[in-house]
C-alpha cells in the first residue's frame, strides 16, 4: 500500500436546497492512484451521502484535480477526507 494525497472537485450535486459543487481533499492508503481516488470518494460518501449521486448517472460528476504519492510524516491522518461545499 502507498499513501496518496487526493484533491477532487464535484459538480452538479443536489445539496441542501439547491445544486452545489465541492472540493474533496485528504490522504488515503491504496495500491494505486485510481484506487486512491475511489477510496477517497467512498470515505466522503459515508459522511456526506449526497456524494453517492455521482454513481447514479444524474449529471453529478467528480473529477480528480491531483492524486499524488506521498510519504508518511509524523502526525499525518490516513484514510481521512474532508469536503468543502460551495
Amino acid at each position: 500500500m502507498n499513501l496518496w494525497a487526493v484533491m477532487a472537485v464535484g459538480e452538479g450535486f443536489v445539496h441542501l436546497e439547491g445544486t452545489a459543487s465541492f472540493e474533496l481533499y485528504g490522504v488515503v492508503s491504496a495500491a494505486d492512484a485510481s484506487a486512491a481516488l475511489g477510496k477517497a470518494i467512498e470515505l466522503a460518501a459515508q459522511r456526506w451521502p449526497e456524494i453517492a449521486q455521482a454513481r447514479e448517472g444524474n449529471g453529478a460528476v467528480i473529477n480528480a484535480e491531483a492524486v499524488d504519492n506521498i510519504t508518511l510524516t509524523p502526525g499525518m491522518e490516513v484514510d481521512v477526507v474532508d469536503v468543502s461545499w460551495m
